[in-house]
C-alpha cells in the first residue's frame, strides 16, 4: 500500500513537471547586458543641460559665438537654445534675463538647466569680459570667473577658453526648475443604473410572461481624461530679433558718422518786377532744381552722457552736433569771365531726446532742437565780388522729429523731419536787399544704414533744406519781388558708428 502511494506521488510530480516547463521556456527573459544598456541610455539623457547663451555689449557677438562653440563641442553634456527664443520669453514675462529672478522665471518657461551671462562692456578705456552661469532653479550665480581683457575681437575665443574649467565646473552644478504639476482630473459623477421596462403581459396563455431585463450594477467604465500640455510659443526667427531682442536695451553712449556729402544750391525768386535779380544754381540744374554734386565733409555726433550710469528716461537724453564744410568750391559772376572763391558752411547744435518703443525697442521716436548756422559766401577777387548775389547766413533755431527702426539684424532706417526759424538771413533781409522779409524753413531727411559689426555701419543719406521768403516791398526798395526760395540738397556716404 505505501509502495503504491509513493508511486502515485512521483506521478503527480512529473506531470506537473511537463506541464510547467512549456510555459517556463516560452517566458522571455531579457539579458543583464540589455537591462543595463537602458539604465546607461536613460542616465545620458537625463544628464544633458539645456544652456543659453545672453551676450552684449562690443564684443557680446564674438562671446556668444566662442560660448556656443564650446558647448557645441559636448553634445552629450548640453543642449544649446537660442538665444532669441530667451529673448522672447524675456519680454513676454517682462524680466531681465540677466538677473537672478529674471534668469529663473526663464528657465521655469523654457526648461533651461543655466544661463551663460557674457557681459563685454568697456571698464574705462579698455574693453572687458565678465562671464557668468546662473542655475536655471533659482537663479543663482554658480560660476563667476575673475573678468578677462581681451585687446581684440580675435583674443575674445581665447579667454573663454581659458575659463571655460571653471565655467563647467558651475555649469555641471545647474539644475533645471521643477515642472509644475499637472492639473487635478476631476472625476466623472457615477451614472445611475436605467430603469428595467416591464412588458405588458400578453392575452396568448400559452407563452408565459417575459421576464424583466437583468440590470448589472457595475458602475461605469469611465476613460481617463489626458491632460492637455500648454502649447509653447514657437521660437523666432533670427532674422526677426536680433542680440538683441526681447528685453529693454542698454542705451548707447555714443553714436555718430563721418564722411563725404555732395549737395547743391538753388536761389530763385518770384514775381521779379524788373527782371534785376539773379538767381544762381550750384550743380546740375534740372527745371530750377539743382542736383547734388559740389563736396563737403560731413560729419556728426551724438554723446548720451548719463548712459552708463542710469537705466530710463535720462539715460535717453544726448547732445548733439553736426557740421557740413565745404572745400574747392567756385563762382562766376554775370559774365562768367572770373571765378570767385566760394565757401558752404552749417553746423548745429542741440539737444536730442530718444524714446524707444516696439518689440525688443527695435524702434525709437526722436526729438531734437538745435540752434545752427548755414552760410554760403562768395568771397572777392581783387577786392571784387558780385553785386548781384547776396551772401548768406541763416541763425536758425529748430525742432525736429525722427523715427527710427531696425528693419532686419543688418539695415536700420532713420527719418527725420523738421522745422527752422531763421533769426536772420545775411544780406538777402539787410536794408540794401529786403529789409522787410519774412521767412521760414523747413527739413527733411532719410538715412539707411548696414551694419557691418556691432560697431561700425555704412550710412547712405539723402536730404533736403529749403528756406522760403516773402519779401512784403516797399515803394522805393531798391529791388521789388515777391519772395524766393533758396534750398540746399544733399547726397551723404559716411561710415557711422554705434558705441
Amino acid at each position: 500500500m505505501k509502495t503504491r502511494n509513493r508511486f502515485a506521488s512521483v506521478t503527480a510530480l512529473l506531470g506537473a513537471a511537463l506541464l510547467l516547463a512549456p510555459a517556463a521556456h516560452a517566458a522571455p527573459k531579457k539579458s543583464a547586458r540589455t537591462t543595463q544598456a537602458a539604465k546607461k541610455k536613460a542616465a545620458k539623457q537625463a544628464d544633458v543641460r539645456r544652456v543659453a547663451v545672453l551676450a552684449s555689449g562690443p564684443h557680446g557677438e564674438a562671446a556668444r559665438d566662442a560660448l556656443e562653440a564650446e558647448l557645441a563641442r559636448r553634445p552629450a553634456r548640453y543642449e544649446v537654445v537660442p538665444e532669441s527664443a530667451v529673448r522672447s520669453a524675456a519680454s513676454r514675462l517682462g524680466q531681465d534675463p540677466t538677473t537672478p529672478a529674471g534668469a529663473s522665471a526663464v528657465a521655469a518657461e523654457l526648461g533651461l538647466s543655466a544661463v551663460l551671462v557674457a557681459d563685454t562692456s568697456t571698464k574705462g578705456k579698455k574693453p572687458q569680459m565678465r562671464l557668468t552661469v546662473r542655475n536655471g532653479r533659482d537663479g543663482k550665480a554658480l560660476a563667476s570667473p575673475a573678468a578677462a581683457r581681451p585687446a581684440t575681437v580675435k583674443l575674445v575665443p581665447v579667454a573663454v577658453k581659458r575659463q571655460w574649467t571653471a565655467l563647467e565646473k558651475g555649469l555641471q552644478k545647474s539644475r533645471a526648475p521643477d515642472p509644475a504639476p499637472p492639473a487635478p482630473v476631476e472625476p466623472e459623477p457615477p451614472l445611475k443604473p436605467a430603469t428595467p421596462v416591464v412588458e405588458a403581459p400578453t392575452e396568448k396563455p400559452a407563452t408565459p410572461p417575459a421576464k424583466p431585463p437583468v440590470t448589472e450594477d457595475k458602475a461605469p467604465v469611465r476613460k481617463p481624461v489626458a491632460v492637455t500640455p500648454k502649447p509653447q510659443d514657437k521660437e523666432k526667427d533670427p532674422e526677426d530679433s536680433q542680440v538683441h531682442a526681447g528685453v529693454a536695451r542698454r542705451p548707447p553712449l555714443v553714436e555718430g558718422g563721418i564722411g563725404l556729402r555732395l549737395f547743391g544750391r538753388s536761389l530763385r525768386y518770384k514775381d521779379d518786377v524788373f527782371g534785376v535779380l539773379r538767381p544762381y544754381t550750384l550743380g546740375l540744374d534740372v527745371g530750377g532744381f539743382a542736383l547734388p554734386g559740389a563736396p563737403q565733409v560731413s560729419g556728426d555726433l551724438t554723446v548720451y552722457p548719463l548712459a552708463r550710469f542710469k537705466q530710463g528716461a535720462l539715460a535717453r537724453l544726448g547732445l548733439t552736433g553736426a557740421i557740413d564744410q565745404s572745400f574747392g568750391l567756385k563762382s562766376t559772376g554775370s559774365s562768367g569771365a572770373v571765378s570767385y572763391p566760394t565757401v558752404a558752411r552749417e553746423w548745429q547744435a542741440g539737444l536730442r531726446y530718444v524714446m524707444p518703443f516696439g518689440q525688443a525697442e527695435r524702434y525709437g521716436f526722436e526729438v531734437t532742437g538745435t540752434y545752427g548756422m548755414n552760410t554760403f559766401r562768395v568771397d572777392p577777387v581783387n577786392d571784387e565780388r558780385p553785386l548781384d548775389l547776396p551772401n548768406v547766413e541763416y541763425q536758425t533755431a529748430g525742432l525736429t522729429l525722427g523715427l527710427r527702426a531696425e528693419l532686419s539684424q543688418k539695415l536700420d532706417f532713420n527719418f527725420r523731419l523738421g522745422y527752422l526759424h531763421p533769426l536772420s538771413a545775411g544780406e538777402l533781409n539787410s536794408d540794401t536787399w529786403f529789409p522787410n522779409a519774412s521767412m521760414g524753413a523747413v527739413t527733411g531727411s532719410a538715412t539707411v544704414a548696414y551694419r557691418l559689426n556691432s560697431v561700425l555701419d555704412v550710412r547712405l543719406k539723402a536730404d533736403l533744406r529749403r528756406y522760403f521768403f516773402k519779401f512784403n516791398p516797399d515803394v522805393g526798395d531798391p529791388y521789388i519781388a515777391g519772395g524766393a526760395v533758396d534750398q540746399y540738397p544733399g547726397l551723404t556716404l559716411q561710415l557711422g558708428f554705434k558705441y
